[in-house]
């Protein structure tokens, strides 16, 4: 199944896959890491490791923004 396959490539990535502490690997559960990707309109199993790529870049610009505002 494509969708599992797609779940199956992200968790194993290693920037975004389990045990890296990203919020793809702390915050999604598999539905909802399916309903984000099928969100996101990717077709394939690349797509999909490359949009949580994606999610991990902009949510740690995120961060950085509010640590120079904090600090």
């Amino acid at each position: 199944m494509a969708t599992q396959a797609m779940i199956d490539a992200v968790r194993a990535d290693t920037k975004v896959g389990v045990g890296t502490c990203s919020v793809i690997d702390e915050c999604y559960s598999d539905q909802e890491l399916w309903e984000a990707i099928e969100n996101a309109q990717c077709n394939t199993v690349r797509a999909a490791v490359k949009w949580a790529c994606g999610v991990e870049r902009l949510f740690r610009e995120r961060e950085r923004e509010v640590r120079a505002e904090i600090f």
